[in-house]
């Protein structure tokens, strides 16, 4: 794919999800995707990053990489999204895409505002990664303690359906049960290894919550100013 595309995910809480619509929708991204979900922090971690809600508002949208910057640039301008409390927002490569999805990033190109381009914005680089865990509805809990004793500082629930087939069956010896939990992680890139072990013996394929975990590499980021764990709050369990 001659072109950079990413994937670029927006976690803000739900009464905000209007304002990054808006932003979407002034920039002309030509297409992106809205769903809901819940955070995982509990209320103490919540208070300590400035969240004020549990539901949040999720978007995808899937951009070329200097548009990403724009997308990037136009949320911190409309809501300081790399303020603590504001929500998190990210991107992740994309190894392929179709050519009428490539295609439409150039029509967001062509509409391009003058003083968009070029601009800087501080985001985080390469320092962290995005968990995902694909679980058996209701097991839920047991990812969220697996992964915050492990380090984790909260994520996001999405409800969704496995639709897999009769392959999946016999390659995992299991059925994919069609309500599913999807969680989302963003962890930094020291800690993977070590939360992603700590949910695999929680919740993995041999547990009854049947868990599917892969990470995939964050390759920008804003709103991630976590605070640091103390020596006292480090696991002990390590890789």
């Amino acid at each position: 794919m001659s072109k950079q595309m990413r994937a670029v995910f927006s976690i803000v809480d739900y009464s905000k999800g209007d304002m990054i619509a808006e932003v979407y929708k002034k920039e002309q991204v030509p297409v992106f995707f809205s769903t809901h979900g819940n955070g995982s922090a509990d209320s103490s971690m919540l208070e300590l990053l400035g969240f004020g809600e549990n539901k949040k508002s999720v978007m995808l949208s899937i951009l070329e990489h200097q548009a990403a910057e724009r997308i990037f640039a136009a949320v911190e301008e409309k809501m300081n999204i790399s303020k603590p409390g504001k929500g998190i927002m990210f991107s992740v490569p994309l190894t392929g895409a179709t050519a009428f999805l490539v295609g439409l990033t150039d029509t967001m190109n062509q509409n391009e505002s003058s003083d968009r381009k070029g601009r800087d914005i501080n985001m985080a680089e390469h320092a962290y990664e995005l968990i995902i865990t694909i679980i058996t509805k209701g097991y839920f809990p047991e990812v969220k303690a697996a992964a915050n004793a492990a380090g984790a500082r909260g994520g996001t629930l999405i409800h969704a359906l496995g639709m897999g087939g009769e392959e999946a069956q016999k390659f995992l010896g299991i059925a994919i049960q069609p309500e599913k939990d999807l969680i989302f992680n963003v962890v930094r890139r020291e800690d993977k290894n070590r939360i992603m072990k700590a949910i695999a013996d929680a919740s993995g394929i041999n547990t009854q919550g049947r868990g599917i975990i892969f990470s995939l590499p964050v390759d920008a980021a804003m709103g991630l100013s976590l605070p640091e764990m103390t020596e006292d709050e480090l696991p002990e369990q390590e890789l």
